[in-house]
């Protein structure tokens, strides 16, 4: 008796850890598309409904850090709802600040300077994380 007990309740924890998977979830953005922005954003919001304990990050890259620059940043309001729902994290790679001459002070606060994209999101997924490649 005492057996399937413990088998039972082995059973149970294991569904149970399976069933709380934490969703972990990088974008690859390289686009200066505003739609290809909006979509990724967008996204974040649907997974946020079904899974609002999910990890999401965008790494923008080449063109795409004009999503951040401030006077150009027009879905600033919008990153910042999804923030205040859920644990995202929105990074700009310092080589394409580099390239297209945009210093740190033109970014709004919430962008994250990463050395290097590629790496950035090499990491993410060594650490498990699901690659999306977003835009063109």
């Amino acid at each position: 008796m005492k057996k399937r007990t413990l088998l039972l309740a082995s059973a149970l924890f294991f569904i149970s850890m399976l069933s709380a998977q934490q969703h972990k979830i990088v974008y690859d953005l390289s686009s200066a598309d505003t739609s290809d922005h909006s979509t990724v954003l967008r996204q974040f919001n649907n997974i946020l409904k079904d899974a609002p304990t999910a990890e999401l990050e965008v790494v923008c890259h080449g063109q795409a850090i004009y999503m951040f620059v401030k006077d150009k940043a027009i879905l600033e309001e919008k990153m910042k709802e999804l923030v205040k729902r859920g644990k995202i994290s929105f990074k700009v790679c310092a080589n394409s600040m580099r390239r297209y001459g945009v210093d740190k002070s033109q970014l709004i606060p919430l962008a994250e300077i990463v050395p290097v994209a590629m790496l950035e999101l090499s990491s993410k997924q060594q650490q498990g994380w699901s690659y999306i490649k977003t835009g063109r």
